[in-house]
C-alpha cells in the first residue's frame, strides 16, 4: 500500500500553546502565494480519506493571569532527593564540557528542517531518533546575570541571548553526534502581540516558530513568573523549553509529530496525546539543560524547589482548574515528571516520550 508522502515544511507551522510551546497554526507544508493563513489540501493518507490542513490557529487569552490563584493553592512538593545531579560542589576545579566550542551568531537564514517522506518514517523519527542514543554534556559553562521583574527589556534581551548561547553549547554535541545540524535561533522580545511566519501571537506567550526557526518571547511572561515564584529561573525554564522545540525541529521530531497529530485529528484523543508527547519532551529537554548548567549557574536546593513548582504551575489542569482535562500540554504532575527525568539523568533516551505509556503523558 502506498503511504502518504510528507512534504517539506513552509509557511504556517505549529500551534499556539497555552503557556510555552508551538505557535499559532497547524504544521504547514506551504501556503499558496498571497493567501496567508490558508492551507492546501494535502495528499490522502494511506488507507484512503482526505487530509485537509486546518486553518490558522486562533489567538488565545493569556493563561498566566490564572496561575497566581492556582499556585497559591499548591501543596508543597515532597522531594525524595536532590535530583539535579550536578549542583555546586566545594571543588574549584571543574572540567566543563564543550568549553572550546565557538557559539555561532543567530542564523536568520537557516537551512531547511529535515522532514520525513512517509508516515512510517515519521513514526521512526519520533520513537527511534538517533538523538536518543546520545548523552548530554555535563557540566557545561553558563554564566548569566539573574533576571528580576524589574529588569529592562534590554537586560532581558541580553540575558536570553546569552542563555541561548549556553543552550547551543549544551545541545551541539548530542545533535551533531546524531547526524543532524543545530543552528542558533534569534530571540525576539515583543509586547501585546506579534506577527510572525507562524501567524499572530498574543502577549504573555513564548514560542518557537518552525517556519523561520526563531524564538519569540513576550516581555509580559517573565514578570508573571517572577511575581509568582520569586525566582529568577522562570525565564530560563521557558527558554530551555522553547529551545527544546528547536532541537526537536532540527532532528525531524517536531514535523514528524505534528504530521502524525494532524493525521489523527488535532482535537481527537489521539491527536491531543501526540501534542502532549511533543510538549512534555520539551519539558524533559529543559530539565537536561538545567542539569548540565546547574553547577556554573550556582543552583541550590531552593532553586530546584522553585523550578519544580513552575512545572506544576503551567500544567493544563492547574491552569484550567479542571483536574480531568485532556488538553495539549499535560497535567502539572506530568510536566514535573518529565522535567525531573531530564534533571536526573544525562542520557537523552530518558526523554523519549513517544514510546511512553499513555498514562505518563496525561
Amino acid at each position: 500500500m502506498t503511504q502518504q508522502q510528507w512534504g517539506q515544511p513552509g509557511g504556517q507551522f505549529g500551534r499556539t500553546s497555552p503557556t510555552w510551546g508551538r505557535p499559532a497554526t497547524a504544521p504547514g507544508w506551504g501556503n499558496p502565494p498571497g493567501r496567508p493563513g490558508s492551507f492546501p489540501t494535502a495528499p490522502a493518507p494511506a488507507g484512503g480519506g482526505s487530509w485537509q490542513q486546518p486553518p490558522a490557529g486562533r489567538p488565545r487569552s493569556n493563561p498566566l493571569k490564572k496561575v497566581l490563584a492556582a499556585v497559591i493553592g499548591l501543596v508543597a512538593l515532597a522531594l525524595v532527593s536532590l535530583i539535579i545531579v550536578n549542583l555546586v560542589s566545594n571543588s574549584d576545579q571543574v572540567a566543563y564540557q564543550n568549553d572550546d566550542y565557538q557559539v555561532p551568531a543567530p542564523d536568520k537564514n537557516p537551512p531547511p528542517l529535515p522532514a520525513p517522506e512517509t508516515k512510517s518514517q515519521a513514526v521512526d523519527w519520533t520513537q527511534h531518533n538517533k538523538l536518543y542514543d546520545q548523552t548530554m554534556p555535563v557540566p557545561i559553562r553558563c554564566e548569566l546575570d539573574p533576571i528580576t521583574a524589574a529588569s529592562t527589556d534590554a537586560e532581558l534581551q541580553t540575558h536570553l541571548n546569552k542563555l541561548v548561547a549556553c543552550l547551543m553549547r549544551a545541545w551541539e554535541p548530542p545533535v551533531t553526534a546524531a547526524g543532524y545540524q543545530l543552528v542558533r535561533p534569534s530571540v525576539t522580545i515583543y509586547g501585546d502581540a506579534i506577527e510572525t511566519k507562524c501567524g499572530k501571537a498574543g502577549g504573555g506567550n513564548a514560542f518557537y516558530c518552525p517556519a523561520d526557526q526563531q524564538i519569540y518571547y513576550s516581555r509580559t511572561l517573565p514578570d508573571a513568573i517572577a511575581d509568582l515564584q520569586d525566582s529568577p529561573w522562570g525565564p530560563d525554564i521557558v527558554m530551555a523549553h522553547e529551545f527544546g522545540h528547536a532541537v526537536q525541529a532540527r532532528t525531524g521530531i517536531l514535523i514528524s509529530a505534528n504530521g502524525l497529530e494532524q493525521l489523527a485529528g488535532d482535537d481527537t484523543e489521539e491527536g491531543l496525546e501526540m501534542s502532549r508527547r511533543v510538549e512534555v519532551q520539551a519539558d524533559c529537554f529543559s530539565g537536561l539543560f538545567l542539569q548540565a548548567s546547574s553547577r556554573s549557574l550556582g543552583m541550590q536546593q531552593s532553586d530546584v524547589d522553585a523550578i519544580e513548582t513552575i512545572y506544576v504551575a503551567i500544567g493544563d489542569d492547574t491552569l484550567s482548574g479542571n483536574p480531568d482535562i485532556e488538553a495539549t500540554h499535560g497535567h502539572g504532575d506530568t510536566r514535573l515528571y518529565w522535567g525531573r527525568q531530564g534533571m536526573a539523568d544525562p542520557h537523552i533516551k530518558v526523554c523519549d516520550t513517544f514510546t511512553a505509556p499513555s498514562d505518563q503523558v496525561k
